[in-house]
């Protein structure tokens, strides 16, 4: 499995190591090559996580200390846009081993795991009964939160700065193409005062299965009973108008770079492109701005989780329009799905010491990993995530055998 140079699409981690370096024999060979609209904004994005990381030291490997059983395998990823700032920080902060992430979309990171290419995807949807139903016979995919984020509604409108007022009836009827210029009634209603353009609105959307379609149009059909039957939600969908672009990346540049459009992204893509992005309406008819403190206040309604191995039940979680004055709507979990038993999914290709090495990682990442989020505008999981997490972790075995997590 090779990582793209981050020059090219979105950055991934690291450079992959030979088989042999891996300690493990090759999985199956896979190539993608994700192409995306504005390859400045992939410079600003590595520009700014590197400048912020700088700042606060996260570049700066501290010693390995005290590494589990498993120490330096490379453990190769792929997955979510949503997840891929963090997963790049993840890969520089630890010591124990190497991360090579692929940053796909949910879709194919969930395609790439059920085809074993890769040891763990990584999703913004959970998996849907027809994912589960194609895993591989006899085994069992443990759904694990990694992360907790709010999406942004992104967009690029002279004179128009950050706060815009958006509610879910709005940003439905522009999506479905019966809001179609700035100055429309519903959007001035909502923003007494602002200079709004005639402009027409350039609307932008995932094109490839992703997570972060899945978390917005899940939204959007909460919102508006036309959005809801007409198209409904899901990773991937038939978008009624719009400009379709690969990975939250290919959102952000063409909205960065195409005057009076419109997107949704990721809030940490939105603070480092230094993009607009909305107030949105919730429940409790405030607008919120999104920012790690109200989306922690969504985060802390989750209550207990189905368990990891449930191949039912996850489809329900959700952090959308929480109740509460202060909290954002448009909240979510990220997750990585990795199997319950490496050594009986993977077969011959996957040793002992390489197992080991994936659910260290693992469980560094939902430990001491969280406290890298904030940085980046996510939001560290709660206690009692991270405490179902641990156990599904330590129940991660490798041909019926415990592996060594912490």
């Amino acid at each position: 499995m090779s990582a793209n140079n981050p020059s090219g699409t979105e950055p991934n981690a690291t450079n992959t190591p030979s088989a042999e370096d891996r300690g493990h024999l090759p999985k199956q060979s896979r190539s993608r090559m994700p192409m995306y609209a504005a390859i400045v904004v992939i410079v600003i994005v590595v520009v700014g996580i590197v400048g912020a990381g700088a700042a606060l030291g996260w570049f700066s490997k501290a010693s390995s200390g005290n590494c589990p059983a498993g120490r330096g395998q490379t453990i190769d990823a792929a997955g979510s846009s949503l997840a891929q700032p963090l997963m790049t920080l993840w890969a520089n902060q630890y010591t124990c081993g190497q991360l090579s992430y692929n940053s796909v979309g949910s879709g194919a990171g969930v395609t790439d795991l059920t085809q074993k290419t890769i040891d763990f995807g990584a999703s913004d949807a959970p998996l849907s009964s027809t994912q589960v139903s194609v895993l591989p016979a006899g085994t069992t995919v443990l759904t694990l939160p990694e992360l907790v984020a709010g999406v942004a509604i992104i967009y690029d409108v002279s004179g128009v700065a950050k706060g815009l007022n958006l509610s879910g009836s709005v940003l439905a009827g522009i999506y479905l193409g019966q809001i179609t210029t700035w100055n429309n009634p519903a959007i001035t209603a909502l923003n007494p005062g602002a200079k709004l353009p005639s402009a027409n609105i350039t609307v932008v959307e995932r094109a490839d299965s992703s997570g972060t379609t899945f978390v917005y149009t899940s939204w959007l059909s909460l919102e508006n009973s036309t959005w809801k039957s007409k198209v409904s939600s899901g990773t991937s969908v038939t978008w009624p108008v719009g400009i379709k672009e690969s990975g939250s990346l290919g959102v952000a540049g063409t909205v960065k770079s195409d005057p009076n459009s419109i997107g949704y992204v990721d809030l940490a893509y939105a603070v480092t492109n230094g993009l607009a992005y909305g107030a949105i309406g919730n429940p409790a008819g405030q607008f919120i701005l999104p920012n790690e403190t109200n989306t922690a206040a969504a985060a802390a309604q989750a209550g207990s989780l189905p368990a990891a191995n449930a191949e039912a039940g996850w489809d329900s979680v959700s952090l959308l329009n929480e109740p509460g004055s202060t909290t954002y709507p448009i909240a979510t979990f990220s997750y990585v799905m990795v199997y319950s038993d490496l050594g009986a999914a993977y077969g011959s290709s996957e040793s002992h010491a390489h197992a080991q090495g994936v659910v260290a990682f693992l469980w560094w990442a939902v430990t001491t990993g969280q406290t890298y989020s904030t940085g980046l505008s996510y939001v560290p999981l709660p206690a009692n995530v991270v405490a179902s997490d641990e156990t599904a972790i330590n129940g991660v075995l490798y041909n019926g055998q415990a592996l060594t997590s912490h």
